[in-house]
């Protein structure tokens, strides 16, 4: 008899206990750092109080061209320096070998698994010629539309998962409990890429997808990249710079583990010459 008082009173506390409180946002404004390229810092609230703080970078494909790089793992502000990126960020996961481990696509050339029934989602880039049917930037929903990749249009491409949104508004990741610091990319209703990266570890995947869903940045559809140490943007232009984390974060993470800060797979932006 006592063990089920105790039994019934732990559920009439638990149906009163508070539900999780829903997020918001601070207003916000875009500051342009090039042509066809915008930033914002988006400050997350919960309860009134910022608990995470998202960098976005707002790219228009048809002023600006997206490559993807794959070699000899290296720190992205090393990439940024070799390729002169104007927005640089890291690509998705790889094996202990450095190996991506869904399918690469660099100047046309197919690195990795041509198949992984893991991923969900696809960015590509540069369609070769040109098409008005195809976009210059795009992400591809892996499940509900299948793609051959010998028959890819487009000459750079990095495969993640999973896929946060898809173009009809749903959530694509079920919900878990492991937060970490994450980058995202993916479409808004006008075309735009967009770079979406936390300077915390604030957010589970499934918890920003549903944050993501009702923010003001009109997201269309939201590809998870890699995340964890290996979640970094730089943006390096006349007039900005930017890089996340910061050296000093950097540097903590290499007392613990000196492969910490290397990526063997990068997507650069830089400004069309057409």
């Amino acid at each position: 008899m006592l063990q089920r008082f105790f039994t019934i009173l732990l559920l009439l506390w638990a149906s009163a206990s508070p539900a999780a409180a829903e997020l918001s946002y601070l207003d916000h404004t875009w500051q342009s750092i090039g042509k066809g390229l915008s930033y914002t810092r988006l400050e997350v609230l919960e309860t009134k109080e910022v608990v995470e703080s998202l960098a976005v970078v707002r790219i228009d494909p048809n002023l600006n061209s997206f490559r993807v790089y794959h070699g000899p793992p290296q720190r992205l502000q090393s990439w940024q320096e070799m390729t002169e990126a104007a927005v640089i960020f890291n690509g998705s996961y790889f094996t202990k070998e450095w190996q991506p481990v869904g399918l690469v696509v660099s100047d046309g050339r197919l690195i990795g698994p041509r198949r992984n029934v893991a991923m969900r989602g696809m960015f590509v880039a540069e369609p070769r010629g040109i098409s008005p049917d195809l976009p210059r930037a795009t992400i591809l929903d892996l499940v509900a539309n299948p793609v051959d990749v010998n028959k890819l249009p487009w000459t750079q491409g990095v495969m993640s998962y999973p896929l946060l949104l898809d173009s009809r508004g749903r959530i694509r990741v079920k919900k878990t409990d492991l937060q970490a610091q994450r980058t995202v990319i993916g479409t808004d209703r006008r075309g735009n890429i967009l770079v979406i990266h936390t300077a915390g570890d604030f957010f589970t995947l499934y918890e920003l997808a549903k944050f993501l869903k009702a923010s003001p940045l009109e997201i269309d559809a939201a590809l998870n990249l890699d995340g964890g140490s290996k979640a970094q943007l730089a943006i390096k232009t006349p007039d900005f710079s930017f890089f996340a984390p910061s050296s000093l974060e950097q540097s903590a993470r290499e007392l613990f583990d000196v492969t910490a800060p290397l990526l063997p797979t990068v997507i650069g932006v830089f400004p069309r010459q057409e």
